[in-house]
């Protein structure tokens, strides 16, 4: 059966430089178990927790790129063996 995957990449300056970083397969949706008055309220509830997981990832991986180039500046400004001995 088929399903539907988000997929997470990095795309570079060169945009068919394309880097996967994660990938989320979203769960299967059993029709037979889903009320005809309730499934969509159902298919929304299960999206948004999915969507959650999404964006904290993408939180948590925009943080990691951010942070490193923090520190790439910082270094930069303060580079080793500058300081007084």
């Amino acid at each position: 059966m088929s399903h539907l995957k988000v997929l997470i990449c990095r795309v570079e300056d060169d945009p068919n430089e394309i880097t996967e970083l994660h990938s989320f397969d979203l769960p299967a949706v059993d029709v037979g178990k889903l009320s005809p008055e309730t499934a969509l309220d159902e298919m929304e509830t299960l999206m948004l927790d999915c969507g959650q997981k999404i964006t904290g990832y993408l939180l948590r991986q925009q943080w990691v790129d951010v942070d490193e180039q923090l520190v790439e500046k910082y270094q930069q400004a303060f580079p080793p063996g500058d300081g007084d001995s």
